[in-house]
């Protein structure tokens, strides 16, 4: 059996201008990805259900001299059976895809013995099977078309540590990073890259996600970096994977999180 001969460039990034789809980008991290995507001369394709909220990117001016442009389109990630064609339509604006960067994900609290079946259902649907029927569906568009390209997944470090009131969570993650295994381990034939990157707490302004005090107060005060994490961290480790540095790399799982995976700093000597 041959060895695949994976590369970074796709044919069309050596012809022209990659473009990448982007989900959860209308905030978060997902919008610093877009942004910093756009900044390496990316095309961007922000999707989420926020429509409105991706307007300020779309209508306002470049970013850099050099920065790629920007396309919206709105996403359900809960209807499963739309994403195939949602897949298509991105293909559509500027004629094909070469990066997917899954960065759409909720993070609700409730308590394990109090949450409901809908809740569980919910987060599931956004941050682990949506993951996969959109890269399934930017995969086989990329197989067809003879390309390589480039797929990120955003996980957490939640994915290896369990969280009270977070068992849905934090299960979504740990699905997610053997998804991205699983895909990598597929994939590498057809040229096409698939890594995750985990980031650890970031500070983000979110009323979807919203975070008590307590808790961001506990999870700062266990993490060795003297600061929080901001969502331009994870966009330079995800713009780290779809160059060409990392071209010997694919089923990884790059953590960005201050140090919090080595241990609990808050505790004292023993």
């Amino acid at each position: 059996m041959s060895t695949p001969q994976s590369t970074t460039e796709s044919t069309r990034e050596q012809n022209g201008p990659r473009t990448a789809l982007v989900t959860g980008a209308a905030g978060g991290i997902g919008a610093a990805v877009a942004k910093r995507l756009s900044a390496d001369g990316i095309r961007v394709i922000l999707a989420d259900l926020r429509t409105d909220r991706l307007t300020p990117l779309t209508a306002g001016p470049p970013l850099a001299e050099n920065a790629g442009g920007f396309a919206a389109l709105e996403v359900d990630l809960t209807d499963r059976a739309a994403l195939p064609g949602f897949v298509d339509r991105a293909w559509n604006v500027w004629g094909g895809l070469d990066i997917l960067v899954n960065a759409a994900g909720l993070y609700p609290s409730a308590p394990l013995l109090e949450m409901r079946d809908d809740q569980w259902d919910q987060v599931m649907d956004v941050n682990l099977s949506a993951v996969f029927s959109l890269s399934r569906a930017f995969a086989r568009r990329l197989v067809d078309a003879g390309t390589g390209g480039h797929i990120v997944n955003i996980s957490s470090g939640a994915s290896t540590r369990a969280r009270r009131g977070a068992a849905h969570y934090c299960t979504s993650k740990a699905g997610l990073d053997m998804l991205t295994k699983a895909f990598a381990l597929e994939l590498a034939e057809h040229s096409i890259h698939v890594n995750a990157v985990s980031p650890g707490f970031i500070e983000v302004d979110s009323d979807v996600n919203p975070l008590g005090e307590a808790y961001v107060r506990s999870i700062r005060g266990g993490q060795p970096w003297p600061r929080a994490g901001v969502p331009d961290d994870i966009a330079g480790a995800v713009s780290f994977l779809c160059g060409p540095d990392s071209g010997w790399m694919t089923g990884a799982s790059l953590s960005v999180d201050g140090g919090a995976g080595t241990g609990n700093a808050a505790l004292p000597l023993s």
